[in-house]
């Protein structure tokens, strides 16, 4: 038997293949850093569903092969805090991004570009593995919805002092959120979800305010995949809900390469379990891909 998890802010997914066999089960939110006890009483909970649908008993999981892709898994300290909450002995505890990779390319060499309330960039070539970004909405998150919020609203307020043209977009949020001073109280609480809120009316729009944030977010996924190592005819694959937008935005050999994923992210945490159930001996490990 072999299991993997996907594991994010909103949904938790596990699968336990055995044979042709696959059962699956969805859950809740799941992230370590913002809710350490609630992300494992929800895996906990998702590993006896899994046990019971399979027909067998959860200790029966305990020597799986297993790669948990979890959102919260900030380093190695994190990784193993959540490995000793688990009754998994042959489990490797990694952040999120390497199982959407591996989910979208395979073995193949390629990035990939998630892009959604936050924003990373993922590439393997030879084997290995490199990523950048999702540093937060705070100190980073370029080109997400989260990001693309918050800087409509910096446009609106730069163009209420003059210092950008008064599009139709500008004037409409400056009016709908009360003026300056709405638009302020706003951001002061705001979590990015609720700036994320604002991004559809970015990606449906042609105001010159949205096409400028567009150009922006492109101009970090270009520098951002070159920076990676990216070479012109190597995959690219565009996950998360912004992402897909910027496909139009994009220089024409990074467009000419773009492909759709070739599955999901619990697709790569089986494949990674699989693979590490070939090539490692009975063990839990705890790592942090960088």
């Amino acid at each position: 038997m072999i299991l993997g998890v996907d594991a994010g802010g909103s949904t938790c997914r596990l699968a336990l293949a055995s044979g042709a066999q696959r059962f699956d089960v969805t859950l809740g939110p799941c992230n370590v850093t913002s809710d350490f006890d609630g992300a494992i009483a929800v895996l906990l909970t998702g590993l006896e569903q899994l046990a019971a649908r399979a027909g067998v008993t959860l200790s029966a999981l305990a020597p799986c092969p297993a790669w948990l892709a979890l959102a919260g898994v900030t380093g190695p300290a994190m990784a193993e805090r959540v490995r000793t909450a688990l009754p998994l002995t042959r489990a490797i505890i990694d952040e999120d991004r390497r199982a959407a990779l591996v989910g979208a390319l395979d073995a193949r060499d390629g990035c990939l570009v998630g892009i959604g309330t936050g924003s990373y960039l993922a590439r393997q070539h030879n084997g290995g593995f490199a990523t950048l970004g999702g540093h937060g909405l705070v100190l980073g998150d370029e080109a997400s919805g989260a990001w693309l919020g918050r800087e409509l609203l910096v446009y609106a307020l730069r163009a209420h002092d003059r210092l950008e043209p008064p599009t139709p977009l500008a004037k409409l949020i400056l009016g709908e959120m009360g003026g300056p001073a709405g638009v302020i109280d706003f951001a002061q609480n705001a979590r990015p979800a609720q700036f994320a809120a604002l991004a559809p009316r970015i990606l449906r729009s042609e105001d010159p305010a949205a096409m400028t944030l567009m150009r922006r977010g492109c101009s970090w996924l270009t520098t951002g995949l070159n920076a990676l190592g990216w070479r012109p005819g190597e995959p690219i694959c565009l996950v998360g809900g912004i992402a897909p937008s910027y496909a139009s935005w994009l220089p024409r050999d990074m467009a000419d390469a773009l492909m759709n994923p070739a599955g999901s992210a619990l697709d790569g945490a089986l494949t990674l379990a699989r693979r590490t159930g070939e090539t490692r001996p009975p063990q839990s490990e705890s790592i942090c891909g960088g």
